[in-house]
C-alpha cells in the first residue's frame, strides 16, 4: 500500500461517515482527515516503542533476579545479550524519537500486560534461544534478531492488532503501510549512528500528501451531486437509488481526482479506486465501477475536463 492510497481510503471513509450525519461541515471533515493522518505517525512510533519496552521488560526481569535474597549464580551473572542489543539503543536514544514520544504522549504504561505477553513469547522463541547462545554476534545478527522478532512474532499475533485498535480507532486501515515502514526503518539501521541522526521515515510527505488529501476531500465534497448526475448517465440498467452509497462515493472521488490532479495518470486513478472497491465495497463492485468510470473518462476527455500534464502524461494511452 502507498501513502496516497491510504489517504484515498481515509477520504472515502470520512465522507461516508459524515454523509450519515445531519448538517456536516467541510471544516469538520478536513479536521478529522488531518487528525487521522497524524495518527498514522503515532502508530509508527508506538510500534517502535513497543520493541524498546520489551527490551526494558527483559532488563527489569534481570534486575529483579539479581536482587533476590537467594540469588543463584545465573541470577547474578545473567546473559545480557538481548538487553545490550545495539538496535534498541539506536532507537531509544535518538533525539527525534524521544521528542516525538514525549510531545505526543506515546506510551505503553497502560499496556504492560501486552509488553509482558510478547516478552514471554520472546523467551519461548527458538530463534531467540539460538541468538542468546551464540559465541559471538555481529551487528547485522543483532539487527536480524529484532527484525525477525518484529516480523515473525509481534505482527503475526492478533493481540498486537487488538491492542493497537483499542489505542486508536484511526489505525484500522494504517497497519499495512505503517508496519512496512517500521520494517524498512529497522532494516536500514547501521552501526555507529548517533542520537542526532534522522533514522526515521515519514508516513506521508508533509506538504504534498496533506495538500493532496485536502484538495481531494474538498473537491469530492463540493462536487458530489454533480458527479452523481454524471454517473447516472452510464448506469443504464440500474436505478441510481439501487447503487450503494459507497460505490457512488468511490466513483465520485475518482471523478474529482481525474479532473483536479493533472499530474496523476488516468490509469493510476482508475486502478487505485477499483482496487479500493475490492476491500471497501461488494465483490461485484469492481467490475461495475470500472465500466462506469471508463465511459465517464471518455466523456470528460471529450469535454476537456480531464487535462493531464507532466512527463509521460501528454501522450497517455486512452482508457
Amino acid at each position: 500500500m502507498t501513502s496516497r492510497r491510504l489517504i484515498r481510503i481515509k477520504v472515502l471513509q470520512l465522507l461516508y461517515a459524515f454523509g450519515k450525519k445531519e448538517n456536516p461541515t467541510l471544516a469538520e471533515i478536513e479536521r478529522d482527515l488531518l487528525k487521522s493522518m497524524s495518527k498514522s505517525s503515532d502508530l509508527y512510533y508506538e510500534t517502535l516503542l513497543l520493541l524498546t519496552e520489551i527490551r526494558r521488560k527483559a532488563y527489569l526481569k534481570i534486575d529483579a533476579a539479581r536482587n533476590r535474597r537467594l540469588a543463584s549464580d545465573i541470577d547474578l551473572n545473567p546473559n545480557t545479550r538481548f538487553i545490550t542489543n545495539p538496535i534498541f539503543d539506536i532507537i531509544e536514544k535518538n533525539k527525534r524519537f524521544q521528542n516525538y514520544i514525549n510531545n505526543n504522549l506515546i506510551s505503553w504504561n497502560d499496556d504492560q500486560e501486552t509488553v509482558l505477553y510478547f516478552y514471554n513469547k520472546l523467551q519461548e522463541w527458538p530463534e531467540y534461544q539460538q541468538y542468546m547462545h551464540r559465541k559471538e554476534v555481529t551487528f547485522e545478527q543483532h539487527k536480524q534478531l529484532v527484525i525477525d522478532f518484529f516480523a515473525n512474532i509481534i505482527i503475526q499475533d492478533d493481540l498486537f492488532f487488538q491492542t493497537m485498535e483499542e489505542k486508536s480507532i484511526f489505525w484500522n486501515d494504517d497497519f499495512e503501510l505503517v508496519l512496512s515502514i517500521v520494517h524498512k526503518t529497522l532494516w536500514h539501521l547501521q552501526a555507529h549512528l548517533n542520537e542526532d541522526d534522522n533514522i526515521f521515515y515519514p508516513i506521508y510527505k508533509p506538504e504534498e500528501d496533506t495538500e493532496f488529501g485536502r484538495t481531494l476531500i474538498r473537491k469530492t465534497y463540493n462536487e458530489y451531486d454533480k458527479n452523481v448526475q454524471l454517473i447516472d448517465k452510464f448506469t443504464y440498467n440500474w436505478e441510481l437509488e439501487r447503487i450503494s452509497d459507497m460505490d457512488k462515493l468511490i466513483m465520485s472521488c475518482a471523478i474529482s481526482e481525474l479532473k483536479h490532479f493533472p499530474s496523476i495518470p488516468v490509469k493510476v486513478t482508475l486502478d487505485e479506486y477499483i482496487e479500493i472497491s475490492k476491500t471497501y465495497s461488494s465483490p461485484k463492485s469492481g467490475a461495475f465501477i470500472n465500466g462506469v468510470l471508463d465511459k465517464t473518462v471518455a466523456l470528460l476527455k471529450d469535454n476537456g475536463e480531464i487535462i493531464k500534464s507532466g512527463r509521460g502524461l501528454l501522450d497517455e494511452i486512452e482508457v
